[in-house]
Order: structure tokens, then C-alpha cells, then sequence
């Protein structure tokens, strides 16, 4: 990302703010006619890449402040998805990419991240990374998943499994995935209100989502937060 004072040549900070204000509200029909009649001499392509910038703001956050969800007997339940795949295998050729999902039950808070394929030590490593020690993991039975109370964290994870060809909701344990597959849902309606996304934007796209979940539930706190964290990018000199 170039500096913040040659971004702003882009427009005025007073179209900064107002392109800002409209990035708190995460709804894309009020975000065009906003700013249509806001900045009728701004144009789709800028304030396409001001968006943009405010992602790689989240993104950059994110990376800065790790979170990890879950924790001592705490439900999360995990799950892979394909996305960018072709209708009945027909139309244009797509790249495909996986992303591995998790959900906290308790708080509802998410991970949500692209990965290179799902072996197992891709998808052990990422669970160690985003899922806290202690906590309940509620899978389906894909093979991968299959180490996941022996991987070595202090207290170790519990796994439960629901075989989703017999069950929804395993009738012993009561393990299932069905808030995880809800979260995901809520994640490509996003996308599919934008028209989808490029698949080099996909990070930036989960992370802007994963970022609304934290930090921005409501317009003002998104407004406030993405204002205080890109201060914290560009601290004033």
C-alpha cells in the first residue's frame, strides 16, 4: 500500500470522510446512492480503490492484533468450503480456493482463511494458530481433522465429529456444524452483493468481513474504528 499522504492527493479529506462514513454502513446500495448525490464528481473507479485501501487497513489490523477464538469448554465448530467453484461444471474456467471457516458459539466471533489445500498439517496448523488450547472442536469427519485432539497444545483439544451422512446432529455427543455453515453463508451473500470478487481480493474481502464481526457491528463503530486504526497505521508526525 503507498503512503497515506499520496492516497489522499486522490481526493479531499473532506471526500475522504464521507467515502469513510459510507464504508461504516457495509450496505452497497446505500453506500452508491450516498455518495452519488454526496460527490457527484467522484468517480466509481476511486472510490472503488478507496474501499480497497480501507480493507488493507482491516487486513492490517488483523495482523497486528491476532485474536484466537474458543477457548477452556468452549464450542467451535470448523469446516472447509470451496469457493469460486463452476455451476454443474459448466461456464468459464474460475481459479478454486478453499477456505477453512471456525466459529466461537458462545461469542459468535469467526476466523475465516484462505488455505493452499486441506492436508492435515495445513489444516493442524491453523487450527493451533487460531483456535485456543481447551477448546470443544465440532467437525464433520473429513480425514484431515482426524489428529486433532493429540496435536500438542496445553490443555488439549476435545474433537467431537458428527458424520454428516448419517446425522445432522450426532445423537450421542451432539456434535454438529450447524452455526459454522451459517456463518459461511452470511460470508459469500456478501460477496454475491458485490457481484463477487477477484481471487486475488478474496483475503481482503475475509478479512473485511472478519474485521465488521470485531469491530464493526454497527455504522458508528465501524466508522469510528476503521478512523482510529488507520491513525494507528499513519500515526500523526
Amino acid at each position: 500500500m503507498v503512503g497515506f499522504g499520496i492516497i489522499l492527493t486522490i481526493c479531499s479529506p473532506d471526500s475522504l470522510l464521507r467515502v469513510l462514513f459510507t464504508f461504516g454502513h457495509d450496505d452497497s446500495h446505500y453506500q452508491r446512492d450516498f455518495l452519488r448525490l454526496s460527490l457527484p464528481g467522484l468517480s466509481e473507479k476511486t472510490i472503488i480503490q478507496w474501499y480497497s485501501y480501507f480493507r488493507d487497513i482491516c487486513s492490517n489490523w488483523l495482523v497486528n492484533n491476532p485474536y484466537q477464538i474458543g477457548g477452556v469448554g468452549q464450542h467451535v465448530e470448523i469446516d472447509e468450503s470451496l469457493i469460486a467453484k463452476r455451476k454443474n461444471n459448466v461456464g468459464r474456467i474460475v481459479e478454486q480456493r478453499w477456505v477453512f471457516e471456525g466459529i466461537d458459539r458462545a461469542t459468535n466471533f469467526g476466523v475465516l482463511q484462505v488455505v493452499p489445500d486441506r492436508t492435515r498439517a495445513t489444516l493442524e496448523q491453523i487450527i493451533s494458530c487460531r483456535i485456543a488450547p481447551g477448546s470443544i472442536i465440532n467437525s464433520d469427519g473429513f480425514a484431515s481433522y482426524g489428529n486433532l485432539a493429540n496435536l500438542p497444545v496445553v490443555p488439549p483439544y476435545q474433537h467431537l465429529v458428527v458424520i454428516h451422512d448419517q446425522n445432522f446432529v450426532d445423537p450421542v455427543t451432539g456434535a454438529n456444524t450447524k452455526k459454522i455453515e451459517n456463518y459461511w453463508k452470511n460470508a459469500k451473500r456478501r460477496f454475491k452483493q458485490m457481484c463477487g470478487t477477484l481471487g486475488s481480493m478474496l483475503p481482503s474481502h475475509l478479512d473485511e468481513f472478519m474485521w465488521r464481526e470485531l469491530y464493526g457491528k454497527n455504522p458508528q463503530d465501524a466508522f469510528n474504528n476503521i478512523i482510529f486504526h488507520l491513525s494507528q497505521w499513519y500515526p500523526a508526525p
